[in-house]
């Protein structure tokens, strides 16, 4: 019966396999102990290929062993990554003990498995390999063994390690065991600033250590509660569930969007799907100083280069996190004396449309698969506006009194200390339902309008700014007032500090002090001409009253604006009736749009095609000017276009959580179907198009943001200029006349009347 699944590497490396035993023997009782063993075992590689490959003779570490080996390519790049991947959690299982360790066990074991198997065949004449097998779980007594039998050898173990069974008293300032199972207290280990939901919210904050994911390693304790279960998950694991030959999964996006949070994620959740992958989570990274990222990454994948991808030699696995600009750039780069091409790579690419605007195509693909996060939106699109589970349930798992959640523990131990700060305030504000909405909908707002891209860690970071003011060190000791509460509040923190982050900078732009509106405006009125205070507070809910007091401040005209921004947040009948009406067409016509409800979509066709030509002028119906020909005369020529709808997919589904950012519409020359010009409408094109409606005129500004409309208006007048037909217009007098010319040859004169303004 075999002993290990590394019984074949006795004969050619008994160092090697001896570690390897001692790995699996310790792989069910002392995780820590088993990755030390692992990084012992491939070290002992590394050397015995030093010697056989004669690479160098010098004592050198470990890393530098395994870039040597890279460099003479003595195995192949997924050994290398391998290698890597098991030196680097050998290393913090040596040096730092952690409850995440076992998490690795698996494709730890998996991988010096591999890595041995590419080393023996490699350097020996091997006639057989085994099947990969997990190590099995120990037998801890033989059935002889009786019940006083197991508790001495039990005994004795304790005793040789220094331990006693005997009861022992707690320090006093650890917490006692019903205290230590609090959420506050499991995730913090004793590591307080401040006070215990300081330490949490400052945890969230870009700077933290938590921040970051490695993508490499599976998720911490606090990321894993956090973690919201996302399309783009679940499809990926339904991937990895079904995939059994070659194969590259591209994660694309952009930074901060996730990518290396979702791999964590599955590295803890699914360690068994991803035994046989290589992770490459840093694209933009290369090991080797003399090479560029994109060198690196062409070796990286040389298993699925043109030249090896339909081989039978290896059946690779990779996933490969990638941000879409260097996807990009290592599409179009090209090495004449590079030994690998990607044309299928390429092909496969340029046919999901990942790099163009819109939604990314699904392409079947034996070997390549492609995930797109931009295609996933952080909001949904619903009949009766937009909302973002994502973001609402991250709120909540943030401000939910709920038993299992670290942040409302810390802020219930902190009341129960009778700590309050304003940060605690904030918390509570955070934690109403009615602000978390109007907070998520100003999210929306802020991506849909201004093309923020809002990132989980901005996010994260967002909800720490929100909470802690920016001068923390100076009110955490200051008993919280009213005044305190209107100056450092949420809603000051969120609407009038565009200097703490540029996506609060952003979010400055929606404050709706900024905001022209009748409701607002009588608001100030009111007040500034003898009205009361109580006109705003009365829309505020109890709970939100509760931490405001303006009748202990003078002068409370001074804090009007800031009562008018907690009303928007509190309220939400009053935030809809001050919402931007264009705004709120736009998301109609774009949910309209990704439904594929075309008759809906009517109206917009109708405004874009108005808005072409006013941009342009018009001298009469259908027609448009081009240019001067002399300082009294302009041209115009005939331009009758029509919407075509017939490239637009409908959906079934009533809430969209996949769908195009921008709306693509198709227009023809009347008559003619077969020549389609592209117009892409985004949200500020489309408020342009609004404004013109209302009789703005363009500016070289407006044309400086609108290329994509000028684009799509010079492929207008290429399909619709005629050499037979053309409009001459008097800029004194304004009056029209149409020069043609029949089939025939004949040429006609002809007064139109006064052109149109």
């Amino acid at each position: 019966m075999s002993e290990s699944t590394f019984d074949f590497l006795k004969e050619y490396n008994e160092d090697a396999f001896a570690l390897a035993l001692d790995m699996e023997r310790q792989y069910h009782i002392d995780p820590d102990a088993a990755l030390t063993y692992s990084r012992k075992f491939i070290e002992e590689l590394a050397k015995d290929m030093m010697w056989r490959d004669k690479l160098t003779k010098s004592t050198i570490s470990l890393i530098e062993m395994i870039r040597l080996i890279q460099g003479a390519h003595v195995l192949s790049s997924k050994s290398i990554d391998d290698l890597h991947y098991v030196r680097k959690l050998g290393n913090n299982a040596a040096h730092n003990s952690s409850t995440e360790s076992s998490v690795h066990l698996t494709r730890v074991h998996k991988a010096m498995f591999d890595i041995a198997v590419d080393y023996v065949t490699r350097h020996f004449d091997v006639p057989n390999l085994p099947h990969y097998t997990l190590p099995t779980i120990p037998t801890l007594a033989s059935p002889q063994m009786d019940e006083k039998s197991i508790k001495d050898i039990l005994m004795k173990l304790l005793d040789e390690n220094g331990l006693t069974v005997a009861p022992v008293e707690l320090p006093k300032n650890i917490p006692s065991l019903v205290e230590a199972k609090r959420p506050a207290i499991r995730y913090l280990n004793n590591d307080v600033q401040d006070n215990y939901l300081y330490t949490y919210i400052s945890r969230l904050q870009e700077t933290s250590k938590d921040a970051v994911e490695n993508g490499n390693d599976p998720l911490g304790e606090l990321s894993d509660y956090l973690h919201v279960d996302r399309k783009i998950q679940l499809e990926l694991v339904e991937k990895l569930k079904k995939t059994s030959e070659k194969q590259l999964i591209l994660l694309c996006g952009n930074v901060g969007d996730g990518k290396s949070h979702l791999l964590s994620y599955v590295q803890k959740k699914y360690p068994e799907l991803l035994s046989d992958y290589t992770i490459y989570n840093d694209a933009t990274e290369s090991f080797d100083p003399t090479k560029t990222a994109v060198e690196t990454l062409s070796e990286r994948l040389n298993d699925f280069s043109d030249q090896r991808l339909h081989d039978n030699v290896n059946s690779s696995k990779m996933i490969l996190a990638i941000n879409i600009g260097m996807l990009a750039k290592f599409l179009d780069y090209s090495n004449e004396d590079s030994e690998y091409t990607y044309s299928s790579l390429k092909k496969f690419v340029d046919q999901t449309n990942v790099l163009k605007p819109g939604n990314t195509s699904n392409v079947p693909s034996q070997s390549f698969t492609l995930f797109n996060f931009l295609s996933y939106q952080p909001y949904e699109l619903t009949e009766n506006g937009p909302k973002s589970t994502f973001y609402s349930i991250l709120l909540e798992k943030i401000c939910s009194d709920t038993p299992n959640n670290p942040f409302y523990d810390a802020y219930r131990i902190d009341r129960e200390n009778k700590v309050d700060t304003i940060l605690h305030r904030n918390y509570a504000l955070l934690s109403q339902k009615n602000i978390q909405d109007q907070i998520v909908q100003v999210l929306i707002e802020l991506i849909v309008k201004h093309h923020v891209l809002i990132s989980v860690r901005n996010f994260f970071n967002l909800i720490s700014d929100l909470l802690i003011p920016i001068n923390w060190s100076e009110l955490k000791h200051i008993t919280v007032k009213p005044l305190s509460m209107l100056k450092y509040g949420l809603p000051e923190q969120l609407f009038n500090r565009p200097e703490r982050s540029s996506l609060l900078n952003q979010i400055a732009k929606l404050d709706p002090l900024r905001t022209r509106h009748r409701e607002i405006d009588n608001l100030f009125l009111s007040l500034y001409t003898g009205g009361e205070v109580d006109e705003i507070i009365e829309h505020l809910d109890e709970n939100t009253q509760s931490f405001y007091s303006p009748d202990q401040v003078d002068n409370i005209q001074e804090w009007t604006g800031q009562l008018i921004r907690l009303m928007v947040l509190s309220n939400p009948v009053f935030s809809k009736k001050i919402m931007d009406s264009v705004y709120q067409n736009y998301l109609q016509f774009l949910y309209q749009y990704n439904k594929g409800d075309t008759r809906r979509l009517q109206p917009l066709y109708e405004i874009s095609s108005s808005a072409y030509y006013k941009w342009f002028g018009s001298p009469k119906p259908f027609y448009v000017y081009t240019k001067k020909i002399t300082k009294r005369h302009r041209i115009a020529f005939k331009a009758e276009i029509e919407g075509n709808p017939s490239n637009i997919k409908s959906s079934t589904e009533t809430i969209l959580s996949k769908f195009s950012s921008i709306i693509l519409l198709d227009f023809n020359k009347k008559g003619d179907e077969r020549n389609l010009a592209k117009l892409e409408i985004d949200y500020p094109l489309f408020q342009l198009f609004m404004d013109i409606q209302d009789g703005y005129r363009p500016t070289k500004d407006d044309d400086h943001r609108s290329i994509k409309f000028l684009e799509f208006a010079e492929k207008i007048h290429e399909m619709c200029t005629s050499p037979s037909e053309i409009m001459i217009v008097t800029e004194d007098s304004k009056q029209a006349y149409l020069l043609s010319q029949d089939r025939f040859g004949t040429r006609s004169f002809k007064h139109m009347g006064t052109a149109e303004e």
